[in-house]
């Protein structure tokens, strides 16, 4: 079962050990190519196709709730504990509040009786005694104190389990310890009003304690007044008189002469009285605060007349008025009851301030004399009794709108409660089909009201909806809230749990959670609240299914659960709904969610369809209807716009990342090119530099200066060339010939055979970046300057050096020939060597 905190799934864990399977069927193409034509004018809304097709059973449901058809099987969590409000300030959390009866059982027997085997036989009969109390307040509508129910249950127990009088009083004292427990807390089941009852339960746990922390405010400013008189008649010429001097001794005084001692008191002290009009101000504000009883009503509903209030009259501090416009008498009843308490509230204002002596006609007369609702602090708006309006979705999208709009943009703390049924279209006329227009989204009617408190919630998820109340209460703006309880009509289909319908309306994004609080700000970062939706980066909720294939194994599915799921719970839209026989096998069938995922000139050459299992649990493939897809895209439509109010999914962040995101690789690459430019430059500038240089030493050893330093350092290997002497040998016809024969010979023929056949480095073009001597650090080492000359040949390989040539950034290495004829891959080697002759 999913935890009240983390709602991934809506469903519970399910029970037992029904596995639907697929039916066996045999494949024909040629009836295929028919049935295709007949299922594709059904989904197109041709009459004809759609009585050529098989309805669904009542006993059929959506694949993923197949395992909860039983609700006698179904544990979720409700009854609810309900604790009674805690002393203090008023501001108990919504976990504070309330608590799934399940929870709470396993929980506090824990608590008296840690150990495996303390309290064994009531640990292990909780799920019976969860059971047993659910089926009790199946049929009771609102809370019940707590402990009568339990001792009740407990008796039901014992007489169950028929145990031995040791275990039977065993269980007994701890079924009495369970009960002690409870204190004063009520236990609710899932009824018809579940809303309503936590709507008062919040407005209590808010009112009853600030209440309390007033009545003592009030007390306070009393005694503070009384002294104020005390005070000053201490000043007066009666406090001291003989005759009230005598009456202050009383019998006995016959020795006091009360005349004497009037002759000698000074009347000189305190002479400074009161002003007739502070007197008069402060006796006001006095007569005000002692004739003052709080209200014992908190909480006021005004309604259409449609809710059986029988139980809002059973309650002391609950009181109901029917009207034809909740909206508007709900503006007028708050008004009342604000009116009713500025006199007292003006009154403790008066009196704190007179108390402490700071209080200015010049400043305060005015103010007070136009107090009302509008200067009530945050505190007293709290204190003002609660007024709910309980509308109809359908009227407040039509004639009801403008009653609606003024109550949500006045600012009053009144709260509108609006019962919505996600199946429905609020703004259509009562003789239209839902699906005839786009749906009047009322959240969204309330968002367009800045000022005003948005809470869409469902009463399936108490711990999300309660949380709704209190911001809506603490925050002191109108406030609408619209609740979905997952009630059906009466009809033959299979009857599911109302908690279940309620919570597959949340996952099917027919009724999604969000809350609005202009309170928390004026960016919607702030404002807005997403939390309780399930997988709310999807589009739909994604689950595994399992089945058994037509072979009789076990496989799972993963499966959607989109709107047309939960549409299939509706009575009234079933018909948007056929059987597509067994056998009928084409790629045009798509399911439901990836069918809404395609583009629309795709989507049209396809057919939509969802699964669905029947009574006898076998698994059938169901098409829908083109109505019903476009409902579908509305839902999915409403559904990314509260995505984005949230920042989940974001088109604006998604494009403003990809915006930074293509402006990071532009500057990156602005920036690599840069650098390539800039290197290419130094490259070129150390080749031209080293060139010069080389021409310079050619220049000078054909000159014959320096000629062994010359050649010494071009030479390849490091090996220096032969000495001038040797030079000098040259063959003698050489230096015979005629000058005009040598002349024809080109400078560069003339220079001596500097070996470029063998491997040779062209050390000044070094960019000393250690890649080569990373490869074999013998055949590769660097002079003083840190620039590389070749090493040993024998220490290394033609194939380093080939492979240093083509990683070396300056291109300065040159494998020339291979030294060695049997290294093997030669004539690859070569070619590869070519490059860099």
């Amino acid at each position: 079962m999913t935890t009240e905190k983390n709602y991934e799934s809506q469903f519970p864990a399910a029970e037992g050990e029904r596995v639907p399977a697929l039916p066996i069927a045999v494949k024909d193409a040629k009836a295929t190519r028919e049935l295709m034509f007949t299922l594709r004018h059904f989904h197109l809304g041709d009459p004809g196709g759609r009585a050529a097709l098989e309805p669904l059973g009542d006993d059929w449901l959506p694949a993923l709730l197949d395992p909860f058809r039983d609700a006698n099987r179904l544990r979720y969590d409700y009854p609810l504990i309900l604790f009674p409000p805690a002393e203090g300030d008023g501001s108990q959390p919504a976990s504070e509040l309330a608590q799934s009866l399940a929870q709470w059982l396993s929980e506090t027997v824990q608590g008296f009786g840690p150990e495996a085997q303390s309290a064994r036989i009531l640990r292990d009969h909780l799920p019976w005694l969860e059971h047993h109390l659910r089926t009790t307040l199946r049929d009771h509508e609102g809370p019940l104190l707590a402990v009568p129910v339990l001792n009740a249950a407990g008796l039901a127990l014992q007489q169950h389990l028929g145990l031995d009088q040791t275990h039977r009083d065993a269980l007994a004292q701890n079924l009495e310890r369970l009960a002690a427990a409870a204190g004063e807390a009520e236990v609710m089941g899932y009824g018809r009003y579940p809303a309503l009852h936590l709507l008062i339960h919040a407005i209590r746990s808010r009112v009853v304690p600030r209440r309390a922390g007033f009545q003592a405010r009030v007390d306070a400013c009393i005694r503070g007044l009384k002294s104020l008189f005390e005070v000053e008649w201490g000043k007066s010429v009666e406090s001291i008189e003989p005759r009230r001097a005598r009456d202050s001794v009383g019998p006995g005084g016959g020795r006091f002469d009360p005349d004497a001692l009037s002759e000698v008191m000074d009347y000189g002290r305190g002479t400074r009285k009161m002003s007739p009009e502070r007197r008069a101000r402060i006796e006001q504000a006095l007569e005000v605060l002692e004739s003052w009883r709080p209200d014992p009503v908190l909480v006021r509903f005004v309604h259409l007349g449609a809710i059986d209030a029988d139980w809002m009259r059973a309650s002391e501090d609950v009181r109901d008025l029917v009207d034809p416009d909740p909206s508007g008498r709900a503006t007028a009843l708050f008004d009342e009851e604000a009116a009713k308490l500025a006199q007292v509230f003006a009154a403790v204002r008066i009196a704190e301030l007179e108390i402490g002596s700071i209080y200015d006609p010049t400043i305060h007369d005015p103010w007070f004399a136009t107090f009302g609702w509008e200067a009530f602090s945050h505190e007293e708006l709290l204190l003002v009794p609660c007024v709910i309006a309980l509308e109809d979705a359908s009227r407040v999208a039509g004639e009801g709108l403008r009653s609606l709009s003024r109550l949500l943009s006045s600012g009053r703390p009144a709260q509108i409660l609006v019962r919505i049924q996600p199946s429905n279209n609020p703004g259509a006329l009562p003789d239209e089909d839902p699906f005839q227009s786009y749906r009047t989204e009322l959240g969204y009617l309330g968002i367009a009201h800045r000022q005003a408190v948005v809470n869409q919630s469902s009463a399936a998820r108490h711990q999300n909806l309660i949380q709704g109340y209190l911001e809506a209460l603490d925050a002191t703006h109108t406030s609408l809230h619209l609740i979905n309880t997952g009630m059906r009509p009466d009809s033959n289909l299979l009857q599911l749990n109302a908690w279940l319908v309620a919570g597959a309306g949340i996952e099917g994004r027919a009724h999604p959670f969000f809350r609005v609080n202009p309170a928390a700000g004026d960016f919607a970062a702030n404002r807005v609240s997403f939390d309780g939706n399930p997988q709310e980066d999807s589009d739909w909720p994604v689950h595994p299914f399992s089945f058994r294939d037509e072979n009789g194994t076990e496989a799972t599915l993963d499966l959607a659960f989109t709107f047309a799921d939960y549409a299939m719970l509706v009575p009234r839209l079933r018909e948007h709904f056929r059987l597509i026989p067994p056998g009928c096998d084409s790629d045009s069938l798509v399911p439901v969610s990836d069918y809404l995922s395609l583009p629309l000139d795709e989507a049209n050459q396809r057919l939509p369809y969802l699964w669905a299992v029947d009574g006898n649990a076998i698994l059938h493939r169901v098409l829908v209807s083109r109505e019903l897809i476009v409902a579908c895209r509305d839902r999915l439509n409403f559904w990314h716009s509260l995505q984005e109010l949230a920042g989940v999914r974001n088109r604006y962040v998604e494009l403003a990342i990809e915006r930074t995101q293509a402006e990071e690789r532009q500057r990156a690459a602005e920036e690599r090119t840069q650098l390539e430019a800039e290197h290419a430059a130094e490259v070129e500038r150390v080749r031209e530099r080293a060139a010069g240089e080389a021409m310079q030493r050619l220049t000078d050893t054909l000159m014959g200066l320096d000629f062994n330093a010359a050649v010494g350092n071009i030479l390849p290997g490091g090996r220096r060339a032969e000495p001038v002497a040797a030079i000098e040998t040259v063959d003698a016809t050489v230096a015979s010939q005629p000058e005009e024969s040598q002349s024809e010979q080109p400078a560069e023929d003339a220079a001596p055979d500097l070996g470029f056949d063998e491997p040779w480095i062209d050390t000044p073009l070094c960019t000393s970046c250690n890649d080569c001597p990373r490869i074999n650090s013998q055949l590769f080492v660097y002079n003083e300057d840190k620039q590389a000359l070749l090493g040993d040949l024998n220490k290394g390989t033609y194939a380093q050096l080939v492979e240093a040539a083509e990683i070396c950034p300056a291109k300065c290495i040159h494998p020339g020939k291979p030294w060695d004829p049997e290294e093997p891959g030669l004539d690859a080697l070569v070619e590869r060597a070519a490059a860099f002759a």
